[in-house]
């Protein structure tokens, strides 16, 4: 076997494997289908719109979630997955959230609001497609644990 013969497809493995290897980038407009999602307990929303940034490790997380009394509650963050904590902003409160990698599709992160009275471990997911994005949420408060998951959808 001649170098030439061996050396393009070593190329492309390598190369294959480079892309194959870099996380899913979960930038874009995201909208949450109420149906697939799944509520438990927890009031479910009328709509929540999700804006993402996404630039590895860097992320920017916006958004809206509008209830069925048209009350409305906006949140960003500003931050990277990387294991640190960083501020959180919005109607509801301010706290600061934890983000690592689980996999190239998976983030999980842990928010505390300001007085740690409540603790909201998320699993974030996309699938291999790009198209689902789905939230598995674990809220803890002195009121009690809720757990619900969420399914967007992106626009």
């Amino acid at each position: 076997m001649s170098v030439r013969s061996w050396l393009i497809p070593a190329f492309l493995s390598v190369a294959l494997g480079v892309c194959a290897g870099q996380p899913a980038n979960i930038s874009g407009s995201w909208h949450l289908n109420i149906e697939k999602s799944h509520w438990g307990s927890k009031l479910k929303p009328q709509s929540v719109t999700l804006v993402i940034e996404h630039n590895e490790p860097l992320l920017r997380y916006s958004g809206t979630v509008t209830h069925v009394n048209e009350d409305t509650r906006d949140f960003i963050f500003e931050g990277a997955i990387d294991g640190k904590p960083y501020s959180v902003v919005g109607s509801g409160g301010a706290g600061t959230v934890v983000l690592h990698r689980v996999d190239l599709n998976t983030i999980e992160s842990v928010f505390r609001n300001a007085d740690g009275t409540s603790i909201e471990n998320t699993r974030t997911s996309v699938s291999r497609d790009g198209r689902l994005l789905t939230r598995q949420i674990r809220l803890q408060t002195p009121a009690g644990t809720h757990t619900w998951t969420e399914v967007y959808e992106r626009h």
